[in-house]
């Protein structure tokens, strides 16, 4: 092996790690610092996929029921994400195989830690499209909802009350974008195969689970409906009458609210 000197101090380079380079005393290389499996301090000529402030997708290489679950980082030392930062429920861990959106923290070794949507804002090149179906990850079950991740970086939020299904974390689904608003996309999870009505209702539920009423009714102009939710008013009537039935909605004082439950 070799010795390298670091800002850290000296750090151990072992063969296996130096990625076969034939180095010579003096010479300047580009190393990645991680701590061994003995806490020691050690360097590796690989590249990982992820950095300290520089996050990135990370498959999940093993679980471990009481410690968390450890990802492939592309070099020798695995990542681990601890139990601590995962749900109780292990029926909502993610399975080996899966892919989470990660950084690494240092916290005496290093480690892994879930990035949300405020942590490290993400610029996709091009824009989704209102009723267009895409692949996501989930990357975070909430009390409302959750919160998905495409792999080119927009993050989608589904309610509960948008997706029949036990969920858990890293579990790719098919997510239909339903509303789209300065806070960011809304979608359902409802088999594509549900029929028009269903995808009409639910694009109205999106808006009042963010909004919290609207001034539209069945009294409304079609105008007014189609500038909304570029929908019919044959097809709105059947949507909140839709909604109305399964007691998500209410008519109060010539506007439409959600019922909160």
């Amino acid at each position: 092996g070799f010795m390298l000197d670091s800002d850290e101090g000296e750090v151990f380079l072992h063969n296996n790690e130096s990625m076969h380079k034939e180095l010579v005393p003096g010479q300047k290389v580009d190393a990645f610092l991680y701590f061994d499996q003995k806490g020691r301090l050690a360097a590796t000529l690989k590249e990982p996929l992820i950095t300290v402030g520089h996050p990135g997708f990370l498959t999940v290489s093993a679980v471990h029921e009481s410690l968390g679950v450890f990802m492939d980082m592309g070099i020798a030392k695995e990542l681990l994400l601890s139990a601590d930062d995962l749900p109780f429920d292990k029926e909502e861990w993610p399975r080996q195989g899966e892919v989470l959106y990660v950084n690494i923290k240092v916290k005496g070794k290093l480690v892994a830690k879930l990035v949300s949507k405020e942590d490290f804002p993400l610029e996709p090149e091009k824009p989704l499209e209102l009723k267009e179906t895409v692949k996501a990850r989930v990357q975070k079950i909430g009390r409302e909802g959750i919160n998905l991740l495409t792999p080119d970086g927009h993050w989608v939020f589904v309610h509960h009350s948008m997706h029949k299904d036990v969920l858990h974390y890293g579990q790719e689904v098919d997510v239909k974008i339903t509303y789209q608003s300065e806070k960011g996309y809304t979608g359902s999870l409802a088999p594509q195969k549900e029929v028009a009505i269903f995808d009409d209702a639910n694009i109205i539920l999106s808006y009042l689970i963010r909004q919290g009423e609207m001034h539209l009714t069945s009294d409304s102009t079609p105008d007014e409906i189609f500038e909304a939710f570029k929908m019919s008013k044959k097809a709105f009537k059947r949507a909140i009458g839709h909604l109305y039935k399964e007691r998500k909605i209410d008519f109060v004082d010539g506007k439409t609210i959600l019922i909160q439950k």
